[in-house]
């Protein structure tokens, strides 16, 4: 029987835009089915129109047909369809509202009519769920970017519904919670029959669990199957921007070697099995890696933290930062990992002063942050919110980037120039005169991003610039650090993307509940997996497969792709 059941969909949007085109898929009944694609390829635009947001709350014109656990769509409204359907979004701001966390994951079932013993029950098991106990009280608008994602996802869990629509929902957790995220989904797809629908990029999680994928592009759909039909078409994924898992675009290069892993390994251990078979079989002979790896800059410290706490005043009060040392050198790249709710947006923040150490000093470019307003430190530092509709404000793209260089007093001549410029590295000039929230999430993104390059600050701070980003958009954004990182700036880049660290940071740094636990070069900082583990960090996966084969030979401190092909 199917859950879901979509007929030759095309939608349009007020705006003209045509997000889907002719698009036909049907999930049934206890599948758990990913839906990927680039931004832009329509994959948000589907999953509203599974839970009815699309017609009845946005707009457009649709045609075609939308069977959602028998009921058609166009006839019911949304509130019937929150039943069957539970969903959630890609900014989980969009979503809570509650005065605390309690309240905002029972909200669901008091309004159906759940009984009280059961609705304890499931406020229990979803906040244990997503590592939320002992945060009940807490108001949603106190937590970090990953834990109020855990608590939207916390609040459909606990509608226990037919089925379950999520956009993007892991894209702001850490690695390990974002593999127990998928795996208590695929538990409750398993045990209770909930079908799954999940937009994502995660591909190498999603070969573990999903019975389906459908791949839009364009809004169309261009590809669909099971993950191995699926991702053993690397190269017309690469060409389409989705990523495939790191194992299986090692088999595809090692295909040209004419080394055949076939059927192409799409998880782990499949890789691992038919890898070291063919190292024990002599068909693969691992040679040492000779790469050559960028140690720590040897330029100025341009900022230093000493022993620094912070606590934030509650109720109940909340120690965020406890004795932190830090130094960080002109010219560096480093990346600073850990759990959700380590304290890597909080010491950061000090970086800019918009927070003033309970105790010991921050000192960026020579000023003590406790003595300069964060406008004075703007002029060093330059930082890129974790959510960026925390920092777009004007009425056209063009004017928000703009606005730094006018304020440090720039002529109307570099002004322009430099908003040109920056607009043309992120990709948005010809979107210079859109009011900036019609523009995509991965877009505002981009667009924060220009906004704060554009007053050429000495120190660049991203934090977690890459949710929401597509394949593509992940490394356009972290290439452009990169390059500014070239003219001499110093980037300093929170982020759960460990492929990234793998590949653009020197330097990592390692944060669990407020302290530094490892700081030093990359590749022997993700080495060291039971440290990570502490604070739910996980290597990439290539890493990880190269320490599996560590015993055959294979150095443990790969760090990419090319690398262990090199290998």
């Amino acid at each position: 029987m199917s859950a879901v059941d979509i007929r030759n969909l095309t939608y349009t949007y007020e705006a003209g835009v045509t997000a889907l085109r002719d698009v036909s898929i049907q999930v049934d009944k206890g599948e758990f089915v990913a839906i990927m694609g680039p931004n832009g390829a329509g994959k948000t635009t589907l999953c509203l129109h599974i839970n009815g947001i699309i017609p009845h709350i946005l707009g457009g014109e649709c045609k075609g047909k939308v069977t959602v656990a028998g009921m058609n769509v166009w006839e019911h409204p949304v509130y019937e369809m929150s039943r069957k359907v539970g969903m959630v979004f890609q900014n989980p701001e969009t979503q809570l509202f509650c005065p605390d966390l309690k309240s905002e994951i029972v909200f669901g079932p008091e309004n159906l009519g759940v009984p009280r013993d059961e609705i304890r029950r499931r406020l229990k098991w979803a906040l244990s769920v997503v590592r939320l106990e002992g945060l009940e009280d807490r108001a949603p608008t106190d937590l970090s970017g990953g834990q109020k994602q855990r608590a939207a996802i916390a609040a459909a869990l606990s509608m226990m519904p037919e089925i379950l629509v999520l956009d993007e929902a892991t894209s702001q957790l850490d690695p390990i919670g974002t593999s127990e995220v998928f795996s208590v989904l695929k538990d409750l797809n398993k045990e209770y029959g909930i079908t799954v629908i999940m937009a994502t990029h995660k591909s190498e999680l999603v070969a573990e669990v999903a019975d389906k994928i459908f791949v839009l592009y364009k809004g169309k759909l261009v590809l669909s199957g099971d993950p191995e039909e699926v991702f053993s078409k690397v190269d017309l994924l690469n060409k389409i921007f989705v990523k495939p898992p790191a194992v299986s675009e090692l088999a595809y290069k090692l295909s040209n070697r004419n080394i055949k892993l076939m059927p192409i390994p799409v998880t782990l251990q499949k890789a691992y099995e038919k890898l070291s078979s063919c190292v024990r079989e002599g068909k693969i002979k691992p040679s040492p890696i000779t790469a050559t790896r960028k140690r720590h800059s040897k330029g100025d410290v341009i900022i230093e933290v000493k022993d620094l706490w912070y606590v934030y005043p509650g109720p109940p009060p909340i120690e965020a930062l406890k004795g932190v040392n830090l130094r960080i050198r002109k010219g560096e790249f480093v990346a600073i990992v850990g759990q959700n709710g380590a304290g890597k947006t909080t010491l950061v923040k000090h970086f800019i002063g918009l927070l003033k150490p309970t105790k010991g000093r921050v000192i960026v470019n020579g000023k003590d942050v406790s003595t300069v307003s964060p406008a004075e430190l703007s002029a060093e530092v330059g930082f890129v919110f974790q959510n960026p509709d925390h920092q777009l404000f004007a009425y056209t793209v063009q004017e928000e980037v703009a606005f730094g260089p006018k304020n440090l007093g720039l002529p109307e001549d570099e002004v322009n120039k430099r908003v040109e410029d920056a607009l043309k590295l992120v990709g948005l000039w010809n979107l210079r005169n859109v009011y900036p929230f019609k523009l995509s999430f991965g877009d505002r993104r981009k667009l924060s991003v220009a906004a704060v390059i554009a007053m050429k600050p000495k120190v660049l701070v991203l934090d977690e610039p890459t949710t929401g980003q597509d394949y593509k958009g992940r490394y356009e954004i972290t290439e452009i650090a990169a390059r500014m990182r070239e003219e001499g700036c110093t980037v300093i880049m929170i982020t759960h993307d460990m492929e990234l660290v793998a590949k653009y940071a020197d330097r990592t740094i390692v944060m669990g509940l407020g302290k530094i636990l490892l700081d030093g070069p990359t590749d022997e900082v993700l080495s060291k997996e039971d440290i990570l583990e502490q604070t739910y960090i996980k290597p990439p996966q290539i890493t990880q497969l190269a320490n599996l084969l560590s015993n055959y030979g294979v150095p443990n401190n790969i760090l990419t792709v090319d690398e262990m092909y090199e290998v």
